[in-house]
């Protein structure tokens, strides 16, 4: 990333910075004298579907629309960190410059993954940078790092980020839990309306984490939960039933608490159910 292209990036003009309640959302970049939904991005350049090509845009005015719902993957955001910088000119200091790492990790293959930044501080105001995530493998972590410079003084502020993947907002680790659960609630409920009979689906949820703990040992294992799915597919006490390492079952618990179900369908009606998820575990190569 070039600090040219960051530096372009910061005379977005954000017409729709997300409250503290977030919402689903779309990315709009003004393309003529009409918005268009960028689909993916190349560094800090944000580029649209014409004629089913992805071009790179050539506006500079973007937008954050609200939407349905989320994209029903789930990306694990891990080890974030946030920070400024400040330049010292003469005897002063201005904080001109924002920070931002974190590491993505997914249970699937993704392509055209790209995050926004959302910046609402006390002296730039509110601003908005795009950067390209590009392609997440299956339990490959991806390291990403975004230097953010300000053309004035940061100051106070919160931020928030948005991940996309072709273009649609996807669920995240980095979303507050109620917020994240209020938007499942929502996309279960219209998935399984008008239904009759349905079985039990898992809709949405990261794999486990293989434990940190046995990596140096590089043991397989398996690991075997129990847990109620409530109507609203919700997981409700999980508990593990055998692990060939306690640091098995840990972890599968970890990622059943993130999951939600289509719950099963009888009548008309979600009912609850009770059900055994085995997983196996297979070190990093």
């Amino acid at each position: 990333m070039t600090a040219g292209g960051i530096l372009a990036m910061a005379l977005l003009l954000v017409m729709g910075l997300a409250s503290q309640l977030r919402a689903q959302n779309l990315l709009y970049v003004e393309e003529g004298q009409k918005l268009c939904l960028v689909r993916s991005a190349r560094g800090t350049e944000p580029y649209i579907k014409v004629d089913g090509k992805l071009i790179p845009a050539s506006g500079d005015r973007f937008a954050l629309k609200k939407t349905e719902e989320f994209l029903p993957m789930f990306i694990s955001v891990r080890d974030v960190e946030v920070w400024t910088t400040y330049l010292h000119f003469k005897e002063s200091a201005i904080n001109n410059e924002f920070h931002f790492k974190a590491k993505f990790e997914t249970p699937y293959r993704l392509d055209d993954v790209f995050i926004v930044l959302d910046l609402d501080t006390e002296s730039a105001g509110k601003v908005l940078f795009l950067h390209e995530i590009g392609r997440l493998e299956p339990r490959d972590p991806k390291p990403v790092s975004l230097d953010v410079p300000m053309t004035s003084k940061i100051g106070p502020g919160h931020y928030q980020f948005h991940l996309f993947v072709g273009g649609v907002e996807v669920l995240h680790s980095g979303i507050p839990f109620g917020e994240r659960e209020a938007a499942l609630d929502r996309m279960v409920a219209k998935r399984i309306a008008g239904v009759q009979d349905a079985p039990l689906q898992v809709f949405v949820g990261p794999n486990p984490d293989y434990p940190a703990a046995l990596l140096k040992a590089k043991t397989k294992g398996q690991a075997l939960v129990s847990l109620r799915v409530d109507p609203r597919g919700r997981v409700l006490e999980p508990a593990v039933k055998s692990a060939t390492d306690p640091a098995f079952g840990e972890a599968a618990l970890a990622a059943v608490r993130l999951w939600r179900f289509l719950p099963r369908v009888e009548s008309g009606r979600p009912v609850e159910t009770t059900v055994e998820m085995p997983f196996d575990f297979t070190p990093y190569e």
